[in-house]
């Protein structure tokens, strides 16, 4: 058997995360502690990869040296100017196998990709999607057996979500037009959705998009009692539903649930956290009630 090459998608700039941002890649940013980046490579343990290739976007020098220290990992640079996502697959020819898998590096899933795989093996189909059925903001609708695509700009419907992850025999991706930037959705799901091409792996388990502020706080919380994680947190989870990184400092008494205190912040004397995540070295002054949002420079972030 052919082993299988997985790409993580991990060069989108991160402005819904701003201004997490604006030092820290999105890929880098952090769940219990632990990088997205990383989370999306753990997805895939246990698979024997051909490869594994991150791309990323320039300047991203934090992130590439991570990376770069990764045993089997590899990194495609898009240097300056933006490629896309089906761009990148069209670079990459020369490094994949026959079977591709492609993972966004801010979904946090429990999703297998071994079975994933073997579902692809046996669709009899050149692509397969990871999905969940969804009441509305549907990705995909199959109506009388014919599958197409919905555009949610315009149209909010009941359907099935695109989680993220696909595989797709290499041969598609030869068709990918050599055109920059390029997304993945232009670039080829929409040709082989159109062509009946696709065969749907429905993922029963967590899926979530963490790529905004509101859904990073809350893979961040979920990531407390559901066992998200394919590997382990390198702080403390508590019984009591909070979560401190190595290096933070807080009072016992000021963690309510749901409190994250990532690595090396300083919670002040008095203060109160609940369902909030504070920043790496991040300092709450004393007596602040922190709740429902991210604390970060200084200030509490919602939305």
């Amino acid at each position: 058997m052919i082993r299988p090459t997985l790409v993580v998608f991990a060069a989108g700039k991160g402005t819904r995360l701003s201004p997490l941002t604006a030092r820290t890649p999105k890929a880098m940013a952090p769940v219990l502690d632990v990088p997205l980046v990383d989370l999306a490579l753990a997805r895939g343990d246990g698979v024997g990869w051909a490869g594994r290739v991150v791309n990323i976007s320039h300047p991203s020098a934090g992130l590439a040296d991570h990376l770069r220290s990764r045993e089997g990992v590899t990194v495609f640079d898009e240097g300056a100017e933006p490629v896309g996502t089906a761009a990148t697959l069209r670079c990459l020819l020369p490094r994949l196998s026959e079977t591709v898998v492609t993972y966004n590096c801010d979904l946090v899933s429990t999703l297998d990709l071994g079975r994933l795989l073997e579902f692809h093996s046996r669709a009899a189909k050149p692509c397969t999607l990871a999905v969940r059925p969804v009441d509305r903001n549907g990705d995909l609708a199959c109506e009388q057996g014919v599958l197409r695509l919905i555009d949610r700009r315009i149209e909010d419907r009941p359907g099935l979500l695109f989680l993220g992850a696909a595989v797709f025999d290499r041969a598609l991706l030869q068709d990918i037009p050599d055109t920059q930037p390029l997304g993945l959705t232009a670039g080829l799901l929409r040709r082989v959705v159109d062509a009946q091409q696709v065969g749907l792996f429905e993922h029963p388990g967590y899926g979530r998009d963490a790529g905004s502020l509101d859904r990073y706080l809350q893979v961040n919380l979920d990531a407390l009692d559901r066992g998200l994680l394919p590997v382990d947190a390198p702080g403390t989870v508590s019984p009591e539903g909070w979560y401190t990184g190595p290096g933070a400092e807080a009072e016992q008494e000021s963690l309510g649930s749901g409190a994250v205190v990532l690595a090396g912040a300083r919670i002040g004397p008095g203060a109160r956290l609940k369902n909030c995540l504070v920043w790496p070295g991040s300092f709450v002054p004393a007596g602040t009630v922190c709740e429902g949002g991210i604390w970060f420079e200084g200030a509490l972030l919602t939305g």
